[in-house]
Formats: C-alpha cells, sequence, structure tokens
C-alpha cells in the first residue's frame, strides 16, 4: 500500500514541478520579449518566478529524499565496509530527518506568522502565507519520506541504486 500512495504522490510531485518549470520559462520568456522588443515587461513576471522556484525546489524535496539522492563524498563512503556502510547510512538518514523536520517546524512557524500579519508580496498582492503553507506541508512530507527511510535503514533494506545518468564522476 505504500508503494501505490508513494507512486501516486510521486507522480503528482513530478507533474507540479513539471508545469512550475515550464511556466517559470515561459514567464521568463514573455518578461524578456515584452521588455526588449515593446518596453514593457510582463507586470509581476518576476515575482511570480520567484515563488514557482521556491515551490519547485520544496516539491523536489520529497523526491530527493526519497531516491537518498542528497550530496555524499564518495571518496570517504566508498572505503567503507557492509557494517561500517550501514551504520553511516542510518546516521546520516536521522541527521537529515532531523534537520528536515527543523526546516518543516520553522516554515510552519513562518507561515504561522505570515498569514497573522495578512503579508502579500509586493508587486501582485499575492499572500505569502499560502506559499509558506504549501512549502511547509512539502518539508514535513519530506521529514515523512526520510523517517520511513531511518527506520527501512534500521531493518538493513539496502540504499536505492542510482542510475548511470544519475552519477557525477
Amino acid at each position: 500500500m505504500f508503494r501505490t500512495a508513494w507512486s501516486w504522490v510521486e507522480r503528482v510531485l513530478e507533474a507540479v514541478m513539471a508545469t512550475f518549470l515550464l511556466a517559470m520559462a515561459l514567464i521568463t520568456a514573455i518578461d524578456v520579449v515584452g521588455r526588449y522588443f515593446f518596453g514593457a515587461p510582463l507586470p509581476g513576471g518576476y515575482e511570480i518566478v520567484q515563488y514557482l522556484m521556491a515551490l519547485s525546489v520544496f516539491a523536489a524535496l520529497p523526491l530527493t529524499t526519497r531516491a537518498e539522492g542528497h550530496l555524499t563524498i564518495s571518496m570517504m563512503t566508498d572505503r567503507l565496509s557492509g557494517c561500517a556502510r550501514r551504520i553511516h547510512r542510518v546516521i546520516m538518514l536521522v541527521i537529515i530527518t532531523l534537520m528536515l523536520v527543523f526546516l518543516a517546524w520553522r516554515m510552519g512557524v513562518q507561515a504561522n506568522h505570515l498569514s497573522h500579519g495578512a503579508a502579500l508580496s509586493g508587486s501582485l498582492g499575492i499572500p505569502l502565507a499560502r506559499v509558506a503553507y504549501a512549502m511547509t506541508v512539502l518539508a514535513w512530507l519530506a521529514a515523512a519520506v526520510s523517517a520511513v527511510l531511518v527506520v527501512q535503514a534500521i531493518g538493513g533494506k539496502p540504499a536505492p541504486t542510482l542510475k548511470p545518468e544519475e552519477t557525477l564522476e
């Protein structure tokens, strides 16, 4: 059941990220064309791109966490034996989980602060609390995914293997 639910969440997050990236590209193109050919940039275009970028990053966070795609220094970890590598993975996942919980908690505090102050964006008057709440939910999702990975790692489940095109040499 978890795999089916995660598969659905993964598809939704990927679709959201693709939509946001396409929207950022189109808004930027319209803004540039408007600015250089018509002397009139897209009103609020830069502001919209900023919020879409933040939401894209936070939408990618659960996916990156699930793939254990965070930065690592393989020079050091490749030299570890099986047991030491497993212990290292568990420790790193616990640290990542704690960091994600802290991030999600602080984002929630910030979202509440923004909602009580009714903060709006500068150009378009977009309520900032909505963006912050969306980022909070995505950060909590990433923290939950990381917590599941900790339990799986303690239980002995190996880390996901990366495809050759996903590794940097």
